[in-house]
This record gives C-alpha cells, sequence and structure tokens, in this order.
C-alpha cells in the first residue's frame, strides 16, 4: 500500500514540527530560568562529634534528634544521644507500643525524640522498610543457622559414642 505525499504536505508538517520544537525550547527556557532562581539544596555537612568513647562523624537529617553515621549501625538513622534506632522505634509502633509505652521502655528518649523518629520514618518509609526487612531476614537466617546447628548436634550425640 502506497502513500502519496506531496511536497505540499511535507512542507506542512516539517513546519508543524519546527512549531512544536520552538515550542519546547521555550517551555524548556522558562523552566531553567525559573530554576535558576530557586535555592540550591545543600547537602548536610558531617560534624565529628565527641562521645564516651572517642570521636564519631555524624551526618545531620532535616531531622533535628536524628542523624546518621557510618559508624552508628552501619549508618541507619539513629536518635541523637542514644543507640536507638528509627527502625527501632517503628517495630515498637508496630507490635503495639504507644510513644509513652517506648518512653517507660527506653526512659533515656523524651517524647520529643520518639515522635521525631516517627516523623522520620513517615518522610523516609521505604528506606525504613528496608532496614526492617534486612533485619528480618538476618534474624530469619540465624535462627535457620541455629535451628541447623541444634539439629546436627542432636544427629551426632545420637550417632556417635560420648568422648571419655
Amino acid at each position: 500500500m502506497e502513500t502519496n505525499v506531496t511536497l505540499e504536505q511535507m512542507a506542512q508538517e516539517l513546519e508543524q514540527v519546527k512549531r512544536e520544537l520552538r515550542e519546547v525550547k521555550e517551555e524548556y527556557a522558562h523552566a531553567a530560568i525559573q530554576n535558576a532562581n530557586a535555592p540550591v539544596p545543600t547537602m548536610p555537612q558531617p560534624q565529628e562529634v565527641l562521645t564516651k568513647s572517642g570521636t564519631r562523624i555524624e551526618y545531620p537529617t532535616e531531622h533535628p534528634h536524628i542523624y546518621t553515621s557510618p559508624d552508628m549501625h552501619g549508618g541507619e538513622p539513629t536518635i541523637r544521644g542514644s543507640s536507638i534506632t528509627v527502625r527501632a522505634i517503628v517495630e515498637c509502633v508496630r507490635i503495639g507500643q504507644t510513644p509513652l509505652e517506648m518512653q517507660e521502655t527506653f526512659p533515656h528518649l523524651n517524647l520529643a525524640k520518639i515522635y521525631d523518629a516517627l516523623s522520620y520514618y513517615y518522610d523516609h518509609t521505604a528506606e525504613i522498610d528496608q532496614y526492617i526487612r534486612e533485619n528480618e531476614e538476618a534474624m530469619w537466617r540465624l535462627t535457620h543457622r541455629a535451628a541447623k546447628s541444634s539439629s546436627v548436634e542432636k544427629i551426632s550425640a545420637q550417632i556417635l559414642p560420648e568422648p571419655r
């Protein structure tokens, strides 16, 4: 099936493409001007913090009570002034603990820190859920390995004579 396209039709289509391209360029230029005036987000600067066991590098977050550090829990978001991770607070909520009950469990945490950890979670749900999955997988592997080891010991005790 042949299509007969005249030079005039091709010229019209080419003009249409040129108009559309001009519009896209204008939109791009307008967006670039708007973005040039927008504030550039700044990355949090690491801070050296003195601890009981020496110094540690902390990376502040947009949450005042939460920081990350490669030296603490493999970089997991942690509540400042404690070793409690945001993940631990979220897991407490998932088993039904209220913030007041958590404060009883962790008396060194005030409610502001607990609620800030929950706020951090809602701002970074995918990240914290990933830490939770990794923790559950590690626990499963540990439990599986322990059960396997226990079974091997029981079988070995039945087959092998007791050492004298």
